[in-house]
């Protein structure tokens, strides 16, 4: 008969066994399935959040991240409602609050990339190829150039070649696509005090022609009917590559970007409503049709009506008295159509990146392509045009894409040492890497390139330079790519947003903001 002493001492024991096999399986499972990271900087924003502050507008109503860095004085002024323009500051008693956020914690799988090959536009953990032994040896950015590829970004886009064939242009998957759309503007934020403004409010972007057609309502804009127009001032909000995310980083030139949403909620009072959006970009015009059961598709060159083409698609007629959502695209040469959601119809087109750049330059073939590389376009023109019935409208939003830079290698880039035959590619002051004929990226059989989302504030595959001594020495001496050897795995979901602090402390997490990472 066991005594009370041994009972106790064999629980014990087996207490201890099964703390260590669930310690051991821990590490496992840790080790080599999923692993969780920190975000430190800005780099993805606002994809994936670093160290920041929640700033909060009481006259719309909205919150919004802005990067912080302790090291930096910051002035109240500094501190915009984005979504009333980037010159009307936040009141003094908002912008003086100044409570650090920690950076978003994500969940990233290890296992899959000994299993799947990576896909373009993942977002990627991977080590820093330039200092895989220092604080800053894990990175996150998106992957934008796989093996055996050459890449060319133009205009912000980003063209792929194998071999001796031609540059394509790289679309977004449609999932992807939608968690990247960045807000410029939006109908519902408008001022709820005027009197309470630093500044008069210069009203909405959107100018209303004939004027004695529309009466705006506050967030409702109702229309009586007749050949009526919306047209975006661009001077009150500029439709480029600025963030919130960035107000308070030193000031850099906007690279105007014609990669945009722009959607509304519509309500016609008659039938006979037509709806046509219109978008002057890439030296062309494109427009969008919604007229009865068709919906229409267009594109011509500025300035050459033979180079017209039309797509037509069969849709449901928008009911009269019902509320319907419509998205108009233009993203990534690409041309689509949302109704209530539902994709209706799209059009693609295909320039290479030496054809885009001659378009949104204006530039002929007598100037060398060299000249105009890593040049954007103009600004572009926005307009609504509506014909025949009465309707109410609201929810009025543009949203752009990301804008991957061009640029040119800060003095970093060859801060280790420089491989015999590397010179001209790591040269201080040239192209970035990639954005240039003279410095195309060409990938190797295991070599990947890496972006971060937040273009503009982004030390990535564009800039980064020479490789550590040890990368080198043991894995690739290649600048500015990531060796396969060096990927962690693919960054799955933000399981612990940044946390709120009490007493300094990040104790609470955004559990709002759990999400998966597209």
């Amino acid at each position: 008969m066991q005594t009370k002493e041994h009972k106790e001492e064999t629980g014990v024991i087996k207490t201890i066994q099964s703390l260590l096999v669930a310690f051991v399986l821990a590490m496992v499972f840790r080790g080599f399935v999923v692993e969780g990271f920190v975000i430190p900087t800005g780099s993805m924003a606002p994809t994936l959040l670093g160290q920041h502050l929640l700033k909060h507008s009481d006259q719309t109503g909205e919150y919004f991240p802005v990067g912080f860095d302790v090291q930096r004085n910051i002035g109240p002024e500094r501190f915009v409602d984005p979504l009333l323009g980037r010159t009307m500051p936040l009141p003094l008693a908002e912008a003086k609050k100044i409570i650090p956020r920690t950076g978003d914690r994500v969940l990233v799988l290890k296992t899959l990339y000994p299993f799947f090959e990576p896909k373009r536009f993942d977002v990627v953990v991977f080590k820093n190829p330039t200092d895989t032994q220092g604080l800053a040896a894990n990175y996150i950015k998106r992957l934008i150039g796989l093996p055996n590829e050459t890449l060319w970004i133009a205009d912000g886009e980003i063209f792929a070649k194998k071999g001796n064939g031609s540059f394509l242009i790289q679309r977004k998957p449609e999932h992807v696509q939608k968690t990247l759309w960045r807000p410029v503007s939006d109908s519902d934020a408008i001022p709820s005090d005027h009197l309470a403004l630093a500044r008069p409010w210069r009203g909405s972007p959107w100018h209303a022609t004939p004027v004695a057609d529309w009466n705006r309502d506050g967030r409702t804009w109702e229309c009586s009917g007749g050949n009526t127009t919306l047209t975006w001032d661009n001077h009150k909000i500029p439709i480029d590559d600025w963030l919130p995310y960035n107000m308070l980083m030193p000031r850099s030139r906007q690279e105007p970007m014609s990669d945009i949403r722009v959607a509304a909620t519509i309500v016609p009072q008659e039938k006979s409503l037509v709806v046509n959006f219109e978008l002057h970009a890439v030296g062309h015009v494109f427009n969008w049709t919604i007229d009865g059961s068709k919906a229409m598709l267009t594109k011509q060159l500025v300035d050459d009506p033979s180079s017209l083409t039309i797509d037509t698609f069969d849709i449901d007629p928008i009911q009269v008295g019902k509320p319907t959502a419509v998205e108009f695209w233009h993203v990534d040469q690409m041309l689509a159509m949302y109704i209530d959601g539902q994709r209706v119809g799209e059009m693609l087109y295909d320039y290479g990146p030496e054809g885009r750049l001659r378009l949104v330059t204006r530039a002929d073939e007598s100037v060398p392509i060299e000249v105009i590389a890593g040049r954007g376009g103009a600004a572009p023109t926005l307009s609504w045009h509506f014909k025949n019935a009465p309707f109410i409208m609201s929810k009025v939003t543009v949203d752009h894409d990301l804008y991957y830079r061009s640029g040119r290698l800060p003095s970093r880039a060859t801060k280790n040492p420089t491989t015999p035959g590397n010179e001209k590619l790591v040269e201080v002051g040239s192209p970035a890497f990639g954005t240039h004929p003279d410095k195309l990226a060409v990938l190797g059989p295991d070599q990947f390139m890496m972006a971060g989302d937040n273009s503009a504030y982004s030390l990535d595959g564009r800039l980064w330079g020479n490789p550590d001594e040890f990368v080198a020495a043991q894995i690739d001496t290649a600048p500015f790519l990531v060796n396969r050897d060096l990927l962690i795995g693919k960054a799955w979901c933000v399981y612990w947003p940044s946390a709120f602090r009490i007493s300094n402390v990040p104790i609470i997490p955004d559990f709002g903001s759990v999400r998966f990472i597209r």
